[in-house]
């Protein structure tokens, strides 16, 4: 019994053993997993998801690539700029995210504020008290009034200004950064305004806590720098002043030199402080005598201007608003240029010969900003002996002037007019500017559509009854319904009549600015050069009646006769129409014609021959 047992045992092990040598493992069951099934060969090993990141990860990484960038680009541009280096300015997070969203535009209506005014403090208790008082005038609360009086004597300019944007229309202020001498009136930090010593005249402490507590106040703060008059740089920097042809600087009537605006150090000088204004917080820059000396007639031709490659004073001042506008861009900032009030009627810089051509000026600001002042026009302008007598007369000719002009650009420009706060008592005939006279500059402008102001006046005292619009103003909708007449003042048919009348009286400016801008050039020299160049002349016409067929366009009856003439001013032939349909188009509220010149009347040598 025992052997068989032990042949038995023999019997397992082998068996154990032979199981073994054929590679078969016997393991202990493993406990059960979820892993993935097993890859068979030719399987591709599963991509690894990675976990997707949401839009404010995706910000962040996006503003931490711009802060690098930034910091990459201020090495880069800090070598560049050199004397005129002021850095970008920097976005918070919030402000990156919404990068692509455009500023709004503010309705500007604002005051005049010198750095002076502008360096006074502001007591919240005093601002509050003025503007008690303004709404108890406006209200006729005559008790409470009379209880105001004491205090508010002691209440600042400046307060009463902010006070006045807390009770009535007004929303803006217009504040002096670099003066009337180049003077800044804040301590700038620039190298190149330190080289100048043009921090000597600094009336405005801490410029940043100011635009910060307007801010508060919900004011548009608008930055004016007196541009090309600047005795401080001319005299610290006389190699890029206006120069004498005999040696020297040239100085005007007042003993005044000024810079060269032909120059682009002078340009990169005030574009720098524009941008370090920018940086503190305006809203706005506004370019101050952007201009050349008045009296050209004089100084032409005994000056010399370096710089100028041939060309005309006012291309010069538009190359400098473009440069300006390209180097602002990154700023957020609008910009507005200072023009004189006759700019809106005189064309391509004649005979002033200043620079400024509103066409040249204004595709490059956000604002155009004439200086409709009633006292500075002479006699007979706008049909009155005395202008300074007539501010809503002179007001409402000069903007309609200034609305034809605007309507010749493509760029959305908006016109707001500088109108006359001070009674100019040098003027024979000149009337006292009453609350009421001032009301009625900025009136005649409603009345054409044109809602912003600014308002001048040197002393910055403004009464408070110049923003209470009467009942009937406040009942009525502006722009005034003219009708089919445009905001000009013309139907159709009158578009017509102006553009042929200036057509046979070779008035090319006319007719550019009554031909709609995609029917021609935007350079008027090439405009002018093609129009005349054409062999056919306007001898007679008569316009008929004219129909609107579609909001902004209409048809108008007319007939003319054209006569074509050879290198031998031999007539040739004559085109003629007794008949013919002009097209008119409404753009930017102006009719603008479009011409068409087709002969429908045989020739007397065609019907001899019939």
């Amino acid at each position: 019994m025992k052997n068989k047992a032990l042949i038995v045992l023999l019997v397992i092990i082998l068996v154990i053993f032979s199981g073994c040598s054929k590679g078969e493992v016997v393991e202990e069951p493993e406990e059960e997993t979820t892993t993935s099934p097993a890859i068979e060969d030719g399987d591709e090993e599963p991509e690894e998801v990675e976990e997707e990141l949401s839009e404010e990860e995706k910000a962040q990484i996006a503003y931490d690539e711009y802060l690098k960038e930034l910091e990459s680009t201020e090495k880069e541009r800090k070598e560049s700029l050199g004397e005129f280096y002021i850095e970008l300015p920097e976005m918070t997070f919030e402000e990156f995210k919404n990068k692509d969203s455009s500023k709004e535009k503010v309705e500007a209506k604002g005051l005049f504020m010198t750095g002076s005014s502008a360096g006074m403090s502001l007591d919240e208790e005093d601002i509050q008290n003025y503007a008690a008082y303004v709404k108890a005038l406006k209200e006729g609360n005559q008790d409470k009034i009379n209880e105001l009086l004491p205090v508010i004597d002691g209440i600042n300019r400046f307060e009463r200004a902010v006070a006045l944007a807390l009770e009535t229309e007004v929303n803006a202020l217009v504040i002096d950064v670099k003066d009337d001498s180049g003077l800044m009136t804040y301590e700038s930090n620039l190298d190149i305004v330190q080289e100048v010593n043009g921090n000597r005249g600094v009336r405005i402490n801490d410029v940043k806590a100011m635009l910060e507590k307007l801010k508060d106040y919900d004011i548009y703060t608008i930055a004016r720098i007196v541009t090309f008059k600047d005795e401080n740089f001319a005299v610290q920097k006389p190699d890029h002043s206006i120069q004498l042809k005999n040696g020297g600087v040239w100085k005007d009537y007042s003993g005044t030199s000024w810079v060269n605006p032909f120059d682009e150090y002078v340009w990169d000088y005030n574009i720098a402080i524009a941008r370090e204004a920018a940086l503190k917080g305006f809203d706005e820059i506004q370019f101050d005598y952007v201009r050349f000396p008045d009296n050209a007639i004089v100084y032409n031709p005994i000056t010399h201007f370096p710089g100028r490659n041939d060309r005309e004073k006012d291309e010069a001042i538009g190359d400098f608003l473009e440069y300006a506008e390209s180097e602002l861009e990154k700023y957020n900032v609008f910009t507005a240029a200072d023009v004189f009030g006759l700019i809106t009627r005189t064309w391509d810089d004649w005979p002033e010969d200043i620079g400024q051509s509103w066409i040249e000026m204004a595709p490059y600001v956000d604002y155009m900003c004439p200086m409709v002042y009633p006292s500075h026009y002479g006699e007979w302008w706008y049909g009155y002996e005395v202008p300074d007598a007539h501010p809503y007369g002179v007001l409402k000719g000069s903007m309609k002037e200034a609305i034809e002009k605007n309507a010749a650009i493509e760029s959305d420009t908006i016109i707001r007019p500088w109108i006359q706060g001070f009674t100019a008592g040098w003027i024979e005939g000149h009337i006292f500017y009453s609350p009421t006279k001032i009301r009625d500059q900025i009136l005649a402008s409603k009345e054409l559509g044109i809602n912003e102001y600014l308002i001048w006046d040197p002393g910055n005292t403004y009464d408070p009854r110049i923003f209470f619009p009467s009942e009937e103003e406040k009942a009525t909708t502006y722009p005034l319904d003219t009708g089919d007449k445009d905001l000009v003042g013309r139907t159709p048919s009158d578009a017509v009549t102006d553009y042929l009348s200036a057509e046979r009286n070779n008035m090319i400016s006319r007719v550019y600015l009554l031909t709609p801008i995609k029917d021609r050039v935007h350079n008027f020299k090439e405009f002018y050069k093609k129009f005349t160049s054409e062999e056919n002349t306007l001898i007679s016409y008569e316009v008929l009646d004219y129909e609107i067929y579609e909001e902004g366009k209409a048809k108008v009856n007319l007939s003319y006769k054209y006569e074509i003439v050879n290198e031998n001013e031999e007539i040739e032939e004559y085109i003629e129409n007794s008949g013919d349909t002009w097209e008119t188009i409404k753009e930017k509220g102006v009719w603008k014609v479009r011409r068409n010149i087709e002969n429908n009347v045989e020739s007397e040598e065609e019907t001899a021959v019939e």
